[in-house]
């Protein structure tokens, strides 16, 4: 225990370690030894440099069949602490010291320390599968990452998600944000017994950077990272002990049960790369049943996880395969996408067209109006003085006000029409999300530019169109007012309208 080595010594040269365990939540050493000398208060301070600010000690020092002697971090006292073993000490004749070590450590921002990692390491080894996943997946609930801050390691080695390193050292992590998403689409496609107590991906425990030097941590994390590819691959799977209970439906439908100390050979990691391959992009239902099938049939011995052959490598060749004989089916999808797209091209021109429409429409019948009044004027009077009577001109500003409405009506129908439009693009590209990948559909629609572009045709026509309406309403307006006024300004009060409105007032007088 090298992290303690010296604080031990200082006070019992000749202490041996009886047993150790540490988890998570402590550590708790049993030493014994026959000798105890005094120590400076000074020197033994200098020596407790080993506690990390998150976790707490307490230490217990027993001679012979004596009541224990205390000390812990909650009320450091270095000299009551010396005092009282030398009171103790006194009485020491041949007795054994019993010394009882307990670090109570706490995880804080992910980290966690380990104090001896050799003991770590043995502990979760000594471990069943189900006290190993409950452990790991409650770190996993506090954040998407863990970092164990090591005493005595050398270098730093990671995989995605947890990460061992020095105390010293401080790295960065970024979380991986496919995680959640990876699990989420496990649950959709396994069904896994121990499920309320897991929260866990294969990339969990496989190991970017090993370090060689820490043989039964690789091994304890490869085996781990195999065992959960295979929960995340097969239909059916539960833990019970030590073991694995599994049923995968393929080509054959193979059930049994296997002895998880065993997954550390070699045959294993097969299935990390299977799963590495099936969950990281593509259509998964169809990868994972694919794969189901071919790992069904390299099964050295059914009812066992032995795998014989390569079956990653006829996992990828059968998806070759297969993709060829859709290849087909998938080009004749992207043609109708591209048929649907000049479709859409269409009828964003239709919805132009029937604006304009009404646009030609509306000017046409007024244009014409104005054609009969002053035909009819040239033809009754035989000139073109005071074409627009009073008579004339509220008829003239009933047909614009009646055109006005047209537009309104028009403008209306014409964003009712584009909101349809953008609604049925975004149904199109939903009808397809069974068929292709959202990253497919983005490519084969370019991003949605040609449907911006219609949008931007659409919107530049109506206000092009809108602009003319509106200026060939306000100039026939003003010129039929100004032609009004020019002539019939003065001759305004004897008209029968003017009495019967005001003729009133006039009386009153």
């Amino acid at each position: 225990m090298k992290f303690i080595d010296e604080f031990i010594i200082a006070l019992f040269p000749d202490y041996s370690i009886v047993n150790s365990i540490e988890n998570i939540q402590e550590l708790k050493a049993s030493l014994k030894a026959s000798q105890f000398q005094t120590v400076d208060k000074e020197l033994l301070e200098s020596k407790f440099n080993f506690i990390q600010e998150r976790d707490s000690i307490h230490v217990s020092v027993t001679f012979g069949e004596s009541d224990p002697v205390i000390f812990n971090s909650s009320k450091i006292d270095f000299g009551g602490f010396i005092t009282a073993l030398e009171l103790e000490a006194l009485h020491l004749d041949g007795e054994v010291i019993s010394i009882v070590i307990t670090i109570n450590k706490s995880v804080k921002d992910s980290s966690c320390t380990i104090y001896d990692f050799k003991c770590f390491v043995s502990t979760f080894n000594g471990y069943e599968v189900g006290q190993f996943f409950q452990i790991f997946s409650k770190l996993f609930e506090l954040g998407q990452f863990l970092r164990f801050k090591i005493f005595g390691l050398k270098k730093a080695f990671y995989t995605s998600s947890i990460r061992f390193e020095p105390l010293s050292e401080y790295t960065l992590i970024q979380e991986n944000s496919k995680r959640k998403e990876i699990f989420e689409y496990f649950k959709a496609q396994c069904h896994f017994s121990n499920i309320e107590h897991f929260c866990l991906v294969p990339s969990d425990f496989k190991l970017i950077l090993k370090d060689d030097e820490q043989s039964e941590l690789n091994e304890l994390m490869n085996r781990y990272a195999n065992l959960i590819s295979i929960i995340f691959l097969f239909d059916i799977t539960s833990i019970i002990g030590n073991s694995i209970e599994f049923k995968i439906n393929g080509y054959k439908s193979i059930k049994g049960i296997s002895d998880v100390a065993k997954l550390h050979l070699q045959e294993f990691d097969e299935y990390y790369n299977i799963f590495e391959w099936v969950y990281n992009g593509g259509n998964l239902t169809d990868k994972i049943g694919l794969s189901r099938n071919i790992v069904s049939l390299h099964f050295r011995t059914a009812g066992e996880l032995y795998l014989t052959g390569s079956p990653f490598q006829s996992v990828k060749s059968s998806f070759k395969v297969y993709e060829k004989q859709n290849i087909k089916q998938y080009i004749e999808t992207r043609n109708k996408i591209s048929d649907q797209l000049l479709d859409f091209n269409n009828r964003a021109n239709k919805i132009v067209e029937t604006f304009a429409s009404g646009f030609q429409k509306s000017t046409l019948a007024l244009i014409s109006f104005y054609l009969s009044a002053i035909v009819i004027r040239v033809l009754s009077k035989g000139d073109f003085v005071n074409i627009f009577s009073l008579d004339a001109t509220i008829l003239s500003l009933a047909f614009l006000s009646g055109s006005i409405i047209y537009y309104w009506v028009s403008r209306w129908e014409i964003k009712e029409q584009r909101t349809r439009f953008i609604n049925s693009y975004e149904n199109l590209k939903k009808r397809y999300t069974d068929l292709l990948e959202p990253d497919d559909i983005k490519k084969i629609l370019n991003n949605d530019t040609e449907f911006q572009q219609d949008l931007n045709f659409i919107d530049k026509k109506r206000k092009a169109y809108s602009r003319m309406w509106l200026i060939v309403v306000v100039l026939l307006a003003s010129s039929t007012m100004f032609l009004f006024i020019t002539y019939n300004l003065t001759q305004l009060s004897d008209t029968l309208i003017f009495k019967l409105i005001f003729g009133n007032a006039c009386n009153c007088e």
